[in-house]
């Protein structure tokens, strides 16, 4: 083969592999951006700044507030591909807040862990901000972080779409108005956070409330990878509204139910029955 067409059937090679690679990775787009929305604190909170990222210039179908332990910045939510290629493929952005509050007024309840007191206003004006005044939510917490989307979903529930809290040491009745789904969420080996979340939970299924609770393994006080995984496939379930069909599962067995109230505090709601399997493989009673 003559030098000039060697070249040219190695560069199409070359273009295949490319056009191959790309074709099997889930889309990140030319218009995807990240930046940070820095916004003056209010009283109990020291600074208040929001990472945003975004693969589109169009309105999003839904936020998806990534919401860290205590003081944390939350730069690990961005750092990976995961919730990224998540938010891709349903039409997301994501936004990252990274409060901070003195240890002494978050213990008092005075600091960012209460949405109504600041945080939660601090958090809309970002949006606004972004333009996404009016898009619905979808929040993970963990630690201080499921503190702060808890308080945000009980002061402003008609503006979240679902929420999923990890890991937290106190929490207040959830109000009536709160009817959105939601994974109340704890490690076995997290002391006492277990016992609040597991309670926090119950409150919420005496009023009937569409939550699932799921019990970590030897789990401690840290983050979980194969949990952040199983919240993006229920979110995925979530957005499926209003087309989705919930299950009831019982907490203990693991089993389907089919004549089971709602607000059997021994009984977890899936927003879909696809969610069965992934929950029986993570929740261990």
């Amino acid at each position: 083969m003559r030098p000039f067409f060697a070249s040219l059937f190695l560069l199409s090679r070359v273009c295949v592999a490319i056009i191959v690679v790309v074709a099997g990775t889930p889309l990140l787009a030319a218009a995807e951006r990240e930046w940070q929305v820095s916004l003056e604190p209010t009283q109990g909170i020291l600074s208040s700044r929001f990472l945003v990222w975004t693969s589109s210039e169009s309105i999003p179908s839904a936020v998806l507030v990534l919401c860290p332990g205590q003081n944390g910045d939350g730069a690990e939510f961005l750092a990976g591909r995961e919730w990224k290629e998540f938010a891709v493929r349903h039409n997301l952005a994501i936004m990252v807040p990274h409060f901070v509050s003195n240890d002494g007024d978050l213990l008092a309840g005075k600091g960012y862990f209460r949405a109504e007191l600041g945080s939660g206003h601090l958090l809309r004006l970002a949006l606004k901000k972004c333009g996404w005044d009016n898009v619905p939510l979808l929040f993970y917490g963990f630690s201080g972080g499921a503190h702060f989307a808890m308080s945000f979903a009980a002061w402003q529930p008609e503006r979240v779409l679902a929420f999923c809290a990890y890991s937290f040491a106190w929490w207040s009745p959830p109000p009536a108005s709160l009817t959105c789904p939601a994974l109340i969420v704890c490690g076995q080996a997290d002391g006492v956070r277990y016992g609040s979340a597991f309670s926090y939970f119950q409150a919420g299924k005496r009023e009937g409330k569409p939550w699932a609770w799921v019990s970590l393994e030897g789990q401690g006080h840290t983050p979980s990878v194969g949990l952040q995984s199983f919240v993006r496939d229920y979110f995925a379930c979530v957005l499926k509204s209003p087309i989705r069909e919930e299950v009831v599962v019982d907490n203990t067995t693991g089993n389907l139910l089919k004549d089971s109230p709602c607000d059997a505090i021994t009984t977890s709601i899936l927003p879909c029955g696809e969610l069965h399997d992934p929950w029986r493989r993570i929740h261990h009673p």
